[in-house]
């Protein structure tokens, strides 16, 4: 009897990671083959989990750097961060301390005592200068070492968005230069030291949609891409099993059943989102046992709450990174569009569009950009009927919390 551990948030590898077996074969051989690596998917489907557990399972035959670059801002944070990947490789650390002894050397402390945070600010001051420098070192240091190496970059593209747009999310002449100097520093890497070092982009939020933006979609063909989808029918059912079978909950018949037809699309965290809310709810009534009826009612109390809700109000964050003020409005109201009627049709599109100014930009132009991102990210798929919310989840929590008051396209048609 398979069980296993609640995890809401976080990334799980070893005993915590289910199932993605095939994902992550796939995933090796391409590494093993020498490629470089761009993963897309859509939120919350487990892409930090695959590349943590890769590197658990390479670390005896390559050099694993991982990088959470979740509070990088800059090229320079993104190599403190590849420095402070080094330590636990006692060679390739020692190596890391050459190119910063300037800095080594300045310290009463010994570098080798400081933690993690001390030892990241210790050395992000030595690349106030030039990280370029610095960066071409720690990639020589990397190169000569004598296993070779795969840097796993998490959330990148959130530095690329930042160093592109800074906090006005706009897009300036000098942004556009120093972001096609970063990336094309890392496409450099991934052709000059192409059987040595391996490097996996991923993150929260579409590189490729940026980088279209900003005309630099040249920066990265020297990636592979590698979709991951969300779990199937099955593999949610032993999902939910397990992690009853460790918590004494009993599932009626058909429940498991319901609770993924509620959902829609088998997004792992959602997965484990709803069992957590069920648990708590078989613990507040003192009942282990879970009917169908319990599951409609924890859904609707629990997960379609606007309330305390951080794991759903992302997807309206991560557009605000994404998007410009100008187009940001406009695409809030095409999802509630959507997410009301429950399609979001050319038509509609159009109509909707008339309520908004777009500078310098035309209507059709600007509604292919916000669906192509839409898409991308995983908020909308194209049906017959026009693009609906892939998630039944998303669309009901976003209905829920922008629907009120809200009047469909074809009202206002009527209306005009």
């Amino acid at each position: 009897m398979k069980k296993l551990v609640r995890e809401v948030g976080p990334w799980v590898d070893k005993e915590r990671f289910w199932d993605r077996e095939q994902e992550l074969a796939d995933l090796i051989e391409l590494l093993d083959e020498g490629a470089n690596i761009l993963i897309t998917a859509p939120r919350r489907i487990g892409k930090t989990s695959l590349i943590r557990e890769a590197g658990n399972r390479l670390e005896n035959r390559y050099c694993c750097l991982q990088l959470d670059l979740q509070k990088s801002h800059s090229p320079a944070d993104v190599i403190t961060e590849l420095s402070v990947a080094t330590r636990p490789y006692m060679n390739l650390w020692k190596k890391t301390k050459e190119v910063f002894k300037n800095i080594i050397s300045s310290t009463a402390a010994n570098i080798d005592s400081l933690n993690v945070n001390d030892l990241t600010i210790k050395l992000r001051d030595g690349l106030l200068t030039n990280w370029q420098e610095k960066g071409n070192r720690m990639i020589e240091a990397i190169v000569n070492a004598e296993t070779p190496a795969i840097i796993f970059m998490d959330e990148i593209p959130l530095v690329v968005n930042r160093l592109l747009k800074g906090s006005e999310y706009e897009i300036t002449p000098e942004r556009l230069k120093d972001t096609d100097t970063f990336l094309s520093w890392i496409r450099s890497i991934t052709i000059q030291h192409k059987q040595k070092i391996r490097i996996v982009l991923t993150g929260s939020i579409g590189l490729e949609p940026i980088l279209q933006q900003a005309g630099l979609s040249h920066t990265i063909n020297t990636f592979t891409p590698f979709e991951i989808g969300p779990w199937d029918k099955e593999t949610a059912s032993g999902c939910l099993q397990a992690l009853a079978n460790n918590y004494d909950i009993n599932f009626n018949k058909g429940t498991k059943e319901k609770m993924i037809d509620l959902i829609g699309s088998c997004i792992p965290h959602h997965i484990q989102m709803f069992f957590n809310y069920i648990y708590f709810d078989c613990k507040k009534r003192n009942n282990m046992n879970c009917t169908g009826k319990d599951a409609v009612n924890v859904y609707n109390t629990r997960m379609l709450s606007t309330r305390g809700h951080a794991e759903l109000s992302t997807y309206e964050e991560r557009l605000r990174m994404v998007l410009s003020n100008e187009t940001l409005p406009l695409t809030l109201e095409l999802l509630t569009e959507a997410a009301v009627t429950g399609k979001l049709t050319p038509e509609a599109a159009k109509i909707l569009s008339r309520d908004f100014t777009l500078n310098e930009k035309k209507t059709g132009e600007a509604l292919r950009e916000i669906i192509g991102i839409l898409e991308h990210d995983g908020y909308l798929v194209s049906k017959k009927q026009g693009h609906v919310f892939i998630s039944k989840l998303v669309r009901d929590w976003w209905k829920a919390r922008f629907g009120f008051q809200y009047i469909p396209a074809e009202k206002r048609k009527i209306a005009s």
